[in-house]
């Protein structure tokens, strides 16, 4: 294999690959990148056999076809150190040359054969999202599932595509998120598509969008999704498990709602929050008609009182949040104004941003 390569180009191609690469793995191969050259591109694939990714970098000039496997960081560093336009890598045997303008590199490559197979995007995709509207809907929605839990389900998002509709929801048990938004196409039966697609996947799907523009493919098979933009193929295993029936969380019979300004909001909870601890995690909010006064106790730290004049329809309700819950769902709300329904102090809230966005939060106990 012999090619030269726009630096820019390559860093990016090694980088994004590289996110997947297994850092502690008892098979050397699994460190490394893949390349293969061939016709006018060279393209990068890298898989830790959970998650995998073919990056194509057209940016490249092809002298000799062919293929290697490369340790990813030794070659992602030389590339990112460099201050070359344009970089040679050039294999013989068991090593690869890389070359700029007054430097070169003798790295040892593993076999190639040693390097599982990674799946390329066949055929057409089930449905397409618009690259902008996808970026918006997992922002919206991975911040809220479970980092750590024994519910495996809720270490993912679940995807469900349908009627021209895809839907994102996330849980961590104590709140939910969901985003809504359009197909550009799809080619699904009248029952849709559905899939619980790990958070690390969903991360990346995120980097590879690069044209807000772009339509994103999207297959879902019996335990696998693939991914496809313009420039990469991203496959990964779905999770394991039943998502709970999320319906069932979403309050349906609230009585009172605060209507509000997104920032107005988000700036008095950040206020009121700032002297919680650890300990103390929870801040009071009480409703009249007057507006809302929020509040938080630390015995270490001290008390907090902020007065936020909003519009609040109902009867009066004093109810207790996880700040930091509700501020990371504020920061997501792509709408000027939010809407917050309650019913009872140990009854979940309900957050609106506009008509597509939606957020459960349960309370907290308040000493």
């Amino acid at each position: 294999m012999k090619v030269i390569c726009n630096r820019g180009a390559l860093l990016e191609a090694l980088t994004v690959a590289g996110t997947v690469v297994a850092s502690r793995t008892p098979k050397p191969a699994l460190q490394c990148v893949k390349l293969t050259a061939e016709g006018k591109s060279l393209t990068v694939s890298a898989t830790d056999l959970e998650v995998a990714i073919r990056y194509t970098d057209h940016q490249v000039q092809i002298d000799e076809p062919g293929e290697a496997l490369v340790p990813a960081d030794k070659i992602r560093d030389i590339v990112r150190e460099s201050v070359d336009d344009t970089i040679s890598i050039e294999t013989t045997g068991d090593q690869a040359l890389i070359k700029g303008a007054d430097s070169q590199f003798k790295i040892f490559t593993q076999a190639v054969s040693e390097f599982p197979p990674v799946p390329d995007f066949e055929g057409e995709p089930q449905f397409t999202i618009q690259g902008a509207a996808l970026k918006q809907l997992i922002g919206q929605t991975l911040f809220a599932a479970a980092k750590e839990s024994s519910r495996y389900a809720f270490n993912g998002v679940l995807m469900q595509a349908k009627a021209k509709k895809v839907v994102l929801v996330a849980t961590d048990g104590r709140r939910l998120a969901q985003a809504k938004g359009d197909l550009v196409s799809d080619s699904l039966t009248k029952d849709g598509a559905k899939a619980i697609v790990p958070s690390k996947a969903l991360t990346l799907i995120e980097k590879l969008i690069d044209d807000p523009e772009e339509a994103v493919g999207f297959q879902i098979k019996e335990n696998q999704i693939l991914v496809h933009t313009s420039s990469a193929t991203l496959t990964s295993s779905l999770v394991e498990g039943q998502f709970p029936p999320f319906e069932d969380v979403i309050p349906r019979d609230t009585d009172k709602k605060m209507t509000a300004s997104t920032a107005d909001f988000l700036a008095k909870i950040k206020l009121a929050s700032l002297l919680t601890t650890e300990e103390s995690k929870g801040v009071r909010l009480t409703f009249t008609k007057k507006g809302l006064v929020l509040s938080s106790r630390s015995p270490e730290s001290g008390e907090a009182t902020v007065n936020f004049p909003a519009k609040f329809e109902g009867t009066d309700v004093e109810i207790g949040f996880n700040p930091t819950f509700l501020i990371e769902s504020l920061r997501v709300v792509d709408t000027d104004e939010i809407t917050l329904e309650l019913t009872a102090p140990n009854r979940p809230g309900l957050l609106k941003g506009g008509p597509d966005f939606l957020y459960v939060i349960m309370p907290v106990n308040l000493q």
